[in-house]
């Protein structure tokens, strides 16, 4: 039986710090365009978290944008 793991986002809003373990549930984002997003700025990458997308800093992981379920 395969179980699949959600993640939890009832604290997810701009300025939240995203720990490590929360992290290895996210999905990278590498073509940002697809998705209809903008580009990030420097130091910052879009992760895809269910259907919910996250602009997060590289270095802090702290979430500066978040897009609900696109």
């Amino acid at each position: 039986m395969i179980v699949k793991k959600t993640v939890v986002r009832p604290h997810w809003k701009k300025g939240y710090r995203v720990n490590a373990r929360e992290r290895r549930h996210f999905h990278d984002i590498n073509d940002y365009r697809r998705y209809r997003l903008p580009p990030p700025p420097r130091g910052y990458r879009w992760f895809r978290a269910d259907n919910d997308f996250l602009l997060l800093g590289v270095t802090s992981g702290v979430i500066s944008s978040i897009i609900v379920g696109r």
